[in-house]
């Protein structure tokens, strides 16, 4: 029996690369895609499909040239919907649509935790809202994935928030609750697995919860020194530049949101990383240097 080929479209980004990871250990053959011909794919075990995913055409060249059935959609936050909501939508849409003509047996999504409980000003989460309903009435066989906070984001470079050696800097010091992106790959591997229970069903991701005092201490406590919490940005600057972030976490700090709990979805997913786990499993601060004080790996 041959391997099950699986297309992750935005192969190359935050998630996808652990997306493809966790797929790939899950036995599948993965394909990913990727808008330049210059990446690491290959080196990760992944086929490389050059695909300018916001673009229909070449998305039904990426199910025809792969012959997937089965498909991981990621809309890019950072390239649609930081620009507009309706960017984003239009590139869910054409990714649902051409799945549909592809003739894709499974379809899974990632949306957000909660996205429809979110206030007018968490404008990207309203797009989350309008594909999960498209993906409804859409005819594609699907199940959909609903991930909170990434760990991820606590190492994030791109943003301005690098990890370093005895601090961790988040946008909220308060309760949160987190997820690994390897995760959601692990999730997305036990939807596809059993279609007969997923189907039409939605999982909400959300590994572990704690403030970010807690988080410091998981990092010390792998680390094997000192580690202080800090804010990434003081309340007020995030208000005036990261307006549909802060809402996002005034969601979280207020209505104490999302609605689901770690120990849901460990009923699912039962070694679901906490925040020491994603530590040790990221490995290394943001300068190189290997974060565990012992040689203990995920």
């Amino acid at each position: 029996m041959s391997t099950e080929k699986i297309l992750v479209l935005n192969a190359t980004g935050k998630v996808g690369r652990n997306v493809c990871r966790a797929l790939r250990e899950a036995g599948y053959e993965v394909y990913g895609t990727t808008r330049s011909s210059k990446n690491t794919l290959a080196e990760q075990g992944v086929k490389p499909v050059v695909c300018n995913y916001t673009l229909r055409a070449d998305l039904d060249r990426a199910f025809a040239d792969t012959d997937a059935k089965k498909v991981f959609v990621i809309t890019d936050y950072f390239g649609a919907a930081k620009k507009s909501a309706d960017l984003e939508f239009e590139q869910g849409r054409a990714a649902i649509d051409a799945a549909k003509v592809a003739g894709v047996q499974h379809l899974v999504f990632m949306s957000v935790a909660d996205a429809e409980y979110f206030d007018e000003h968490v404008k990207h989460l309203h797009a989350k809202v309008a594909l999960e309903k498209y993906l409804h009435e859409s005819g594609v066989p699907f199940s959909i994935l609903r991930p909170c906070a990434f760990f991820e984001n606590l190492d994030d470079a791109a943003n301005w928030n690098p990890l370093k050696k005895g601090v961790v800097k988040f946008l909220t010091l308060q309760d949160c609750k987190y997820c690994a992106t390897y995760d959601i790959g692990r999730a997305a591997a036990i939807q596809l697995k059993d279609p007969q229970t997923w189907l039409g069903k939605t999982l909400d991701v959300i590994g572990w919860q704690g403030d970010l005092s807690q988080v410091a201490a998981a990092l010390s406590r792998v680390s094997g020194v000192p580690v202080r919490a800090q804010l990434a940005m003081p309340i007020f600057l995030r208000r005036l530049f990261l307006k549909d972030l802060h809402h996002m976490f005034l969601y979280y700090e207020v209505n104490k949101g999302p609605r689901g709990t770690p120990e849901a979805f460990k009923k699912i997913l039962p070694d679901a990383l906490s925040a020491e786990d994603w530590f040790r499993f990221h490995g290394y601060y943001a300068n190189g240097e290997k974060i565990a004080a012992d040689d203990k790996v995920l």
